[in-house]
């Protein structure tokens, strides 16, 4: 087994809920008009919304709801009792969007959100609540309208080169928006007020209290910055996480080495969508499982953020089109290697499609959630948080060794005896089979229960189980001791 630090260990241990500020809660029990009657709101073509209105058929970037930070701070007890232990939010500084990833200040929290001083409270209230925090950084681009892009246009030779210029007046934009001119990530003048000196943007938060930083459009600030900025904050905040955005395979940053402490995992996203659509077979699934713990490497994938969905991409339900599909989806993300990250809403079957249509208003009125997969995501946690293996432990694929359309792993930390069997039978048909397990401490005789409760119970003989499933149905095998006088699992043992 792969020997892991305590820093590893606590931070695959934890849950984490992504929040888009502006469409999640208001504070002060205030409504949307009376909160968007603030002077913050008050830019061109802004479309002022009620909670309930559609987020379609709007300015794109320019429909607002009124969300804020002390509207988070208000809802700690709901996520608590989720069992959320993290809350990651996308950006929340000055900038003319409702998405903030045009930013026109790195210093200041947008006053739509309340402020620096709404954010401190925010960090208070979560750490008395032992929640951890972590915010969004745009290292790659910032507004048009940034100081630093205004005075670069006018020709200030101190920020000219802060951007990069063509000969016919044009300048490198972020996938050729010309509202999001790049920044010159090559000046070292550019990465010092970044990351580099201690007042640097991203130094200056964790100061401030933050966490960690998860880092947009990671391919386009590149391995070298990563590697650097890793070394230079982790000197000064060890403790901070430093996780990139990668929409594919990212092992090629984890085998460069030195940077991100973790990835966005959309790789296992694309494998678990593209399984339940029947875009691929079992031999794919499991093969993508075991590319991701070769590439990235134990640590690399404990720290990753296991997603299904995000501000991004369609929601959950409404890509895999039923509830049981969503829920065999996040049986998946709760139990391979990874930080289970869960867009809000998520867990009481929001539906949404593509941006914007994804970002719908978060729903407070409990008739309107879909009780059983809050149920289901809830017991999740709980049963991941229960067992170590399932936050920590490594990953033996085995569901190859299977015919049929079987997803099967092992979950296992050092400790003898813990450990968890994941089984998720894609297939039409019941799944009645024995399984050969190379794992040496689970003992003859180890009696093995479905935590899930929809297998029946089975036991280990000689190194193996019968597995007995029914059709596109997941279990989570865990061991117990049955006898009252002897026990399996001897520390001697380790």
């Amino acid at each position: 087994m792969t020997q892991l630090d305590d820093l590893t260990r606590r931070r695959a241990s934890q849950i984490v809920y992504q929040i888009f500020p502006e469409r999640f809660a208001i504070g002060a029990g205030l409504s949307s008009a009376e909160k968007l009657a603030n002077t913050a709101y008050d830019g061109p073509n802004v479309a002022k919304c009620g909670w309930d209105d559609s987020t379609l058929n709007q300015p794109w970037g320019q429909q607002f709801f009124g969300g804020d930070l002390d509207g988070i701070a208000d809802k700690i007890d709901y996520l608590l009792d989720l069992g959320v232990t993290g809350v990651y939010l996308t950006p929340i500084f000055s900038a003319p969007s409702n998405h903030k990833y045009d930013a026109t200040d790195f210093f200041n929290i947008d006053a739509m959100f309340g402020g620096e001083a709404a954010l401190l409270r925010l960090i208070d209230t979560l750490h008395q609540q032992g929640m951890n925090l972590t915010l969004d950084a745009v290292l790659n681009h910032v507004s048009e309208f940034h100081p630093w892009f205004l005075a670069a246009q006018q020709g200030d030779p101190s920020k000219r080169d802060w951007f990069t210029f063509l000969a016919d007046g044009r300048y490198l934009c972020w996938q050729d928006y010309g509202l999001m001119p790049e920044l010159n990530l090559a000046n070292p003048a550019v990465r010092d007020v970044l990351y580099r000196q201690p007042n640097s943007v991203v130094q200056y938060w964790l100061s401030r209290g933050i966490d960690n930083w998860r880092f947009d459009v990671a391919q386009d600030v590149g391995i070298p910055v990563a590697q650097e900025m890793a070394e230079v904050v982790g000197k000064a905040y060890p403790g901070a996480g430093l996780l990139g955005e990668l929409n594919g395979f990212s092992g090629g940053w984890f085998q460069a080495g030195a940077g991100y402490s973790g990835m966005m995992n959309y790789w296992y996203r694309t494998a678990i969508l593209a399984w339940l659509a029947g875009e691929i077979d079992s031999i794919q699934m499991n093969a993508a499982i075991q590319d991701a713990r070769d590439a990235y490497g134990l640590k690399g994938l404990l720290c990753s953020w296991n997603m299904l969905s995000s501000h991004d991409t369609p929601r959950l339900i409404t890509t895999v089109g039923n509830l049981h599909d969503a829920q065999l989806a996040m049986a998946m993300q709760f139990t391979l290697p990874g930080i289970p990250l869960v867009y809000y809403g998520e867990e009481i079957g929001m539906q949404g499609g593509a941006d914007p249509d994804c970002r719908r208003p978060m729903r407070w009125n409990e008739a309107d959630w879909n009780h059983a997969q809050r149920a289901w995501v809830k017991q999740l946690i709980a049963i991941r948080q229960q067992n170590t293996a399932l936050q920590y432990g490594d990953i033996i694929v085995l569901g190859h060794r299977l015919a049929g359309n079987t997803l099967v792993f092992l979950r296992a930390t050092d400790v003898p005896g813990e450990a968890a069997l994941v089984v998720v039978n894609l297939a039409d048909t019941p799944l009645a089979s024995r399984l050969l397990i190379p794992y040496s401490h689970w003992y003859d005789g180890v009696p093995l229960r479905d935590a899930l409760g929809g297998a029946p119970d089975s036991k280990m003989q000689a190194g193996s189980v019968l597995l007995q499933l029914p059709a596109r149905s997941v279990a989570i095998y865990q061991a117990f001791e049955p006898y009252q006088n002897y026990t399996f699992f001897k520390p001697r043992n380790q």
